[in-house]
């Protein structure tokens, strides 16, 4: 049915186009609420403009007190200078030269100007890790997450500043030993007004360099320079619309920021989206694109941050948006990257019909390469779909509180992701086509689907959740696997009511779907039904203060630094004590509707993950409802540890 659109899109898409937006993208410093980040803007909307459409553009504050829907605004920063350099001795050597190199400062670090002694802390983020250590006064070179050295080394123990040399390794396509010489993209986060830092980046080459000296007695120094400052400003949302004959809007969204060059993550998404409304734009001039139902809304914001306030703005774009698709780092050459595309899934309980639409348009819209003998052909392109795991923007709009249908269109995983070596040459144009052809299409089908289009859909969702139960009856765990399946195929068969098919077809789909279930997939399941766990007995009803995700960096939640230093101290050891806890909790706050009982919320997380928490979901609703992020229906609340009143804070 979208096969007309696809090779209307595929004749008029360009890669080539794409990727010198990626090039001219790439030149900018797009940190969020900086003058670079404006001037990516500023070129965008002319790139906007000169294909014809009117470009709309909010700006909200950013002044790091504002918040939409509960997540913290960034405060304006820009730095003109920043240089650090080592004193060993009689020698000096130049560590950190922010104008050639954007990556080698932590990014929004406070001003500073001085010589401070350096001391290797390794790590930095555990209390025992200052055991017989005096930091007072010196640079701490650390591996440690920046944002919480600086809490325990600079706010707590009166540390000058940071030297970090950390990455995040990517196996298996990034090691410590690839690309030891890159540095790696390290930015704080400030809390409206939590004590300010500074901190440079050196490679993890240089790192183990300085290491080794230290070890050996030298004594060291960092000669600190920052020419830096913080101002209250406005953020620019760009937009632009093509506009159809009734109410409603299909979202192609891409986050724009991050630091020079962040070709890849994510100029490449901003690129593609672009070039998605440019093709559309053009179709639609030529008449290939007339029959446009629903309007289709191109979103160019700051990673998260734009898209909390962009709901937050107007409450009812939740409502009107029928469907969407994030493209975030969608144009990695596969070889030099190590990168797989990839589609990722909603949580199976907020499954919908977006995802079976988007796989099937992917795979015809893939170039196919014929077999050696003729008949038959294959992809080269690396492709995949993959659960859940959030990071983007699409986190937001899948909420079901929000409950917006948008897969994300991702490579992953990259060799070079946050890092100095993210450039236009990782970049390729046989990528970036593959992302436009697959974004315009589903934006343009869903946009126009009529009654034949949803009937059609409404049956490719059901096949789709056929072959997916057969598949999962072979499953390790088939219980699970099946439950799993049932509930996704349910909730998308049921979404397709958005787009307004008539109830009883969807209704008589679903009947059609619980009867194959039960003929031809609880017959061969062997397991029995008690793999599934046992409740354990938490039946209070939580209820959610918040329309959409609470931000995972919890220093940033509304009132985190009025709890007790023990408090914040027992709910980051409760979240890192757990295995995937920041994914886990993500998925019990989508669970939790008001309705549900604790049990029930962790029965759909395990649902989703086979992880079964329910003391962790149980206690981590009770500090949420601490800060008032949520409360309880009824009289019943949990209680979360006690804790003493803060009497260690330093």
């Amino acid at each position: 049915m979208f096969q007309r659109l696809l090779a209307a899109v595929r004749s008029e898409a360009s890669g080539g186009r794409a990727l010198e937006s990626v090039r001219a993208l790439a030149r900018f410093h797009r940190v969020q609420a900086s003058p670079g980040y404006d001037a990516a803007v500023d070129w965008l909307v002319a790139e906007l403009e000169s294909y014809g459409r009117s470009v709309e553009i909010e700006k909200v504050p950013g002044d790091g007190h504002t918040r939409f829907l509960g997540h913290l605004m960034p405060e304006g920063w820009e730095c003109t200078r920043a240089l650090g350099t080592l004193v060993d001795g009689g020698a000096r050597e130049r560590l950190c030269d922010y104008a050639a190199e954007t990556l080698s400062l932590v990014l929004r670090s406070a001003p500073v100007r001085g010589r401070y002694p350096i001391i290797a802390l390794d790590d930095g983020t555990r209390e025992e890790h200052y055991d017989r250590l005096e930091v007072r006064g010196k640079v701490v070179l650390t591996r440690g997450v920046v944002q919480r050295v600086h809490e325990l080394a600079v706010v707590e123990r009166g540390a000058a500043g940071i030297l970090y040399h950390g990455r995040r390794l990517v196996p298996p396509v990034r090691d410590r030993f690839d690309d030891p010489d890159a540095l790696t993209y390290t930015s704080f986060w400030w809390g409206e007004d939590a004590p300010r830092g500074w901190g440079f980046v050196v490679s993890p080459r240089t790192g183990e360099r300085l290491l080794e000296r230290l070890r050996a007695g030298a004594t060291l120094e960092l000669e600190a320079d920052i020419q830096s400052r913080t101002f209250a400003t406005s953020i620019p949302l760009v937009s632009a619309r093509l506009p159809g004959e009734t109410p409603g809007e299909v979202l192609v969204l891409a986050h724009l920021c991050h630091p020079q060059p962040s070709a890849n993550d994510n100029a490449s998404g901003a690129a593609a989206v672009l070039e998605a409304a440019r093709v559309l734009s053009v179709l639609r001039a030529h008449g290939d694109f007339a029959d446009l139902g629903q309007s289709v809304r191109f979103l160019w914001v700051p990673e998260m941050t734009g898209t909390y306030a962009w709901l937050g703005q107007d409450p009812a774009r939740a409502r009107a948006t029928v469907a969407a698709v994030n493209l975030d780092m969608v144009g990695e050459d596969q070889e030099r990257c190590g990168s797989t595309f990839l589609l990722e899934h909603p949580p199976c309980f907020a499954a919908s019909f977006a995802e079976e639409l988007l796989l099937r348009i992917r795979a015809e819209a893939v170039d196919w390469v014929p077999s050696y003998s003729g008949p038959g052909h294959y992809s080269m392109t690396r492709m995949g779909e993959v659960p859940y795991s959030g990071g983007s923007d699409h986190y937001l709009l899948i909420d079901p509180a929000t409950g917006i249908p948008c897969p994300m269109l991702i490579q992953w995983p990259d060799r070079y992701y946050h890092s100095s070596h993210d450039t236009p040459d990782k970049t390729s144009p046989a990528s970036l086509a593959l992302a436009v052809r697959c974004a315009a299409t589903y934006a343009a089908f869903v946009s126009a689907a009529a009654e034949p289009e949803q009937r059609w859909l409404l049956d490719a969702i059901g096949r789709g959740a056929r072959r997916r139960l057969l598949a999962a009856v072979d499953e390790t765990g088939p219980s699970r696997a099946v439950a799993h399946e049932r509930e996704r195929g349910e909730r998308a068969l049921a979404s397709v009511a958005r787009l307004g098919l008539d109830p009883e077809a969807i209704a008589d789909a679903r009947r059609r779907l619980a009867g194959f279930t039960g003929d031809a997939v609880a017959g061969p399941l062997a397991e029995p039904a008690a793999a599934e766990p046992a409740p354990a007995g938490h039946a209070a009803r939580p209820r959610r203060q918040l329309p959409v995700p609470i931000h995972y960096q919890r220093h940033l939640l509304a009132g985190w630094r009025s709890l007790p230093r023990e408090a914040r101290e027992r709910w980051r050891a409760q979240e890192e004590g757990v295995s995937d806890g920041l994914m886990l909790t993500d998925l019990a706050w989508y669970a939790c509707d008001g309705t549900r009982t604790l049990d029930e919320i962790a029965r759909l997380v395990w649902l989703e993950t086979g992880r079964h928490e329910p003391d962790f979901i149980a206690e981590f609703f009770a500090r949420t409802a601490s800060l008032g992020l949520s409360d309880w229906s009824g009289a019943e609340e949990v209680a979360c540890n006690p804790v003493a009143p803060d009497t260690a804070t330093r």
